[in-house]
């Protein structure tokens, strides 16, 4: 026991990146907070604190897969993420040095949360997949280096596999909000890693280059993802490009039958349809059809102004 404690005493006096990246973290956390005293945290501070939202991550926000490992919202889970970079980061940086332990992080956080963005259509916020990558990374040289040896792994492994059907339990009942692919391809990510070192290589290094292909192609295809056709929708939209747009509101539907961001974008599109026949109709005097168009305007959004005028001022 003592030895242990020794070992950890010296990790933490030995890790001065690991406490930076944990200033770093609470510096987001408290200033979030300050910036916005709110029970509920807006998009706009989330991505101006590094945590865009899915659809303006896939609109060219890319920055975000990166910089949301940094971004915490509720103190437990601050303080759980927190905690275990202490335990874990110190423990890995030690042995391999700040510069490796800065870009081990860099590519953690990135490929996490690429593949949690791909998977549920959300990038998530928090340390949890970088943790995962540095508790996988730690756990394959347990057996491939001495300085990593760890007499409990096996039961290590067990807490920190159990820990993940736990979270997607909690999601679905307690309403948790854990990035459950970003804690498994984080520790696949860094299980890899230590094992490009061994008989076993080869494929190592394939799945590796592999992960980091796929986190880099999906940010700009993903036609599996609802988000990421209502994204494209959008971009569309925004050109003027309306058929397109429909299109990929269309097949986002098709993936989610109840996609709010395709639903509002669709009725959009049917509004200004409609303002532009209400609008012919109205100047060549078929105030019958005009009449129509303007209800039918209404009866999608019952508040829009330049409908009821209109139509008030129809003979």
């Amino acid at each position: 026991m003592t030895s242990i404690l020794l070992t950890i005493k010296r990790n933490l006096t030995e890790s001065r990146l690991t406490w930076l990246l944990i200033a770093f973290c609470g510096i987001i956390f408290i200033s979030i907070h300050v910036y916005e005293k709110a029970p509920t945290i807006s998009n706009e501070t989330l991505t101006l604190f590094g945590a865009p939202n899915a659809i303006d991550i896939y609109l060219f926000q890319f920055w975000g897969i990166t910089t949301n490992s940094f971004v915490h919202i509720k103190l437990p889970h601050f303080a759980l993420n927190i905690l275990s970079l202490l335990l874990l980061g110190s423990y890995v940086e030690r042995r391999i040095g700040s510069l490796k332990f800065f870009f081990f992080g860099l590519f953690a956080s990135t490929i996490s949360s690429a593949f949690q963005l791909a998977f549920s259509d959300d990038a998530g916020i928090g340390l949890s997949g970088v943790n995962y990558a540095l508790y996988g990374f730690i756990f394959s040289s347990t057996f491939i280096d001495a300085r990593f040896k760890i007499i409990t792994k096996h039961l290590s492994l067990v807490v920190m596999l159990f820990f993940i059907p736990l979270c997607h339990w909690g999601n679905l009942n307690w309403g948790w909000n854990v990035a459950i692919f970003a804690m498994m391809s984080g520790f696949l990510f860094g299980f890899l890693v230590a094992t490009v070192q061994t008989v076993i290589k080869p494929l190592s290094w394939t799945l590796l280059f592999s992960s980091l292909i796929f986190s880099v192609v999906t940010l700009f295809y993903c036609p599996w993802s609802e988000i990421w056709n209502c994204a494209k929708g959008i971009s569309h939209h925004e050109k003027g490009e309306i058929k397109q747009a429909q299109e990929f509101y269309e097949l986002a539907l098709t993936i989610n039958n109840e996609s709010s961001c395709a639903i509002d974008n669709l009725k959009i599109i049917r509004i200004d349809e409609l303002s532009g026949l209400a609008f012919k109709a109205h100047m060549r005097g078929d105030y019958i059809k005009a009449s129509m168009y303007y209800d039918a305007i209404l009866k999608l959004d019952p508040r829009n102004q330049w409908a009821k005028d209109n139509k008030n001022r129809l003979p």
